[in-house]
């Protein structure tokens, strides 16, 4: 067993090593310094490797990737005293073979078994005394003060360590995620998902049986077709949606160790795993969120500051925001305000936001509440997973597919409860369309109409005569681009000039 003393030390040591990776001066010197901070991961294993799992992201190449990919099982000798144990009996009455661990885990590993009838069956076996480990590094995390930006901008911290807290605390019940994984398998009905049946009866605390699943793993999925890409795109962005929208619960570990892609006749088949991180979603809140994202879009109104409380913000540091709220919602919900296929690998969301709030962004950020940041991970697991796939698909019409026109028609109708506050606002007019226009010798020769969003894409959308002229007028479009973020997506004259005989215009109506 390993004490509060031993975890700390390690929990130091961790400290140290990402240290190093914040200081390294080059790209070397930063890739050997992530190695070693995922190898002390690796050896902690529990809440640190939960960290690297999330910093690997979605591909295979990164310093992390070993953390969800595989690291060092123990040994069957180890692992099968505990699977008796928990069953107790020999595994030999139940199992007709149980192979050595290839699929290690934070908490756990995964064993390859037969049952006696024939079924090939997956086992995830915790590891002896993870759970102390996890009480220990959660006392140390209790422990830690809050400083710097955490403190001068109001995080909770108490929060989030207690919404850390009772996620771990569920994921070490594996009856509880067994329970989860069915009631998930049979509420989420998409094409192309499949959920592993459990075996309940052969499931205890520390034990999880399944059928097993065969598959290859997202990256080397990258490499398959594009139709083939496009519908596991399709399905995991259905997925996604429908369990959140229309169930009110969502996949919360999207690292990609937790699926495996299949190859059928009659088209590619997901294999979603591990449900041992959820995030539910109550149905006032998936409303909040489905009108804010219809307000974004121009199709619904809201009072931004009303929808984002009733998504569980905090009504004050919210206040700080004013105007800046309302005009933050295109570029918060941009991949559901296009309506062509968008490209998640350019979205430049963290970028956008900065523009427009500076410092006042952390202000956004702590008002959030604790249970969010899980959302917001199974969100950014999606996207990830649609770059490494590189499929653009259209948002909105897919998640209008993946719930019934009656929630929409419900978060129409519906209105959050008014916060109390009051902030400045705009005056309600939204632009609809992005206009070029050009005119020579008194003759309109050109005059294009685009979707108002398109301003956020000024940079590549206008003509590269027009660009020039821009230029050499001595406005960057960069910064025009950055004007249009600053004031949001409404009515405004963004380039005007005459040059030779010709007129250039363009603005937003």
């Amino acid at each position: 067993m390993i004490g509060t003393w031993q975890r700390s030390l390690r929990i130091a040591r961790l400290a140290i090593a990402a240290r190093r990776v914040r200081k390294a001066k080059t790209p070397e010197a930063r890739a050997a310094a992530q190695r070693e901070l995922a190898e002390q991961m690796a050896e902690a294993r529990g809440v640190p490797m939960k960290v690297g799992q999330i910093l690997a992201g979605m591909g295979d190449d990164s310093s992390f990737d070993a953390l969800t990919r595989s690291i060092d099982p123990w040994p069957n000798s180890e692992m099968l005293p505990v699977l008796e144990r928990a069953w107790g009996r020999p595994a030999s009455d139940i199992l007709s073979e149980f192979e050595e661990s290839h699929a290690a885990a934070s908490l756990g590993q995964v064993h390859r078994g037969v049952l006696r009838d024939g079924t090939v069956v997956a086992i995830k076996i915790q590891y002896p005394d993870i759970a102390l480990a996890i009480e220990a590094e959660l006392r140390l995390a209790g422990m830690l003060p809050g400083a710097g930006p955490l403190r001068k901008w109001g995080f909770d911290l108490t929060a989030y360590k207690a919404t850390l807290k009772e996620n771990m605390d569920r994921e070490l019940d594996y009856r509880s995620e067994g329970k989860r994984q069915k009631a998930f398998g049979q509420a989420v009905n998409i094409e192309g998902l499949h959920v592993p049946a459990i075996f309940e009866d052969l499931t205890h605390r520390n034990v999880l049986v399944q059928v097993w699943a065969h598959g290859e793993r997202i990256a080397d999925v990258a490499g398959w077709p594009l139709a083939s890409r496009l519908r596991v795109a399709k399905t995991l962005m259905q997925t996604t949606f429908q369990s959140l929208f229309v169930h009110g619960v969502v996949h919360g570990d999207p690292h990609p160790g937790n699926a495996l892609y299949e190859r059928r006749d009659n088209g590619p088949t997901v294999h979603l795993l591990d449900y041992g991180c959820t995030v539910s979603i109550e149905r006032p809140r998936r409303l909040a969120l489905l009108k804010l994202i219809m307000a974004a879009r121009g199709e619904d109104s809201i009072d931004a500051l009303d929808g984002f409380v009733a998504l569980g913000f905090d009504a004050e540091k919210l206040a700080n925001l004013g105007s800046d709220l309302t005009a933050m919602m295109p570029l918060l919900f941009r991949p559901f305000v296009e309506s062509r296929p968008f490209d998640s690998a350019a979205w430049t969301l963290g970028e956008d936001i900065a523009t427009l709030l500076d410092d006042r962004r952390w202000w956004f950020r702590s008002a959030g509440p604790s249970d969010l940041l899980l959302l917001m991970r199974a969100f950014q697991g999606l996207l990830e997973q649609l770059a490494l796939l590189e499929a653009r698909l259209p948002f909105w019409p897919i998640l209008t597919q993946s719930i019934p026109d009656a929630l929409l028609q419900e978060a129409k109708a519906w209105t959050p409860p008014a916060s109390g506050y009051s902030v400045a606002d705009t005056d309600g007019s939204k632009a609809t369309k992005l206009w070029v226009r050009i005119v020579k010798d008194g003759v309109e020769e050109r005059c294009i109409a685009f979707p108002a969003y398109e301003a956020l894409n000024l940079k590549t959308l206008i003509p590269s005569d027009v660009a020039d002229i821009i230029r050499a007028g001595g406005v960057n479009l960069a910064d025009l681009q950055v004007r249009v973020v600053k004031r949001g997506l409404v009515p405004q004259t963004l380039f005007s000039s005459e040059r030779g005989g010709a007129a250039y215009d363009i603005w937003l109506d």
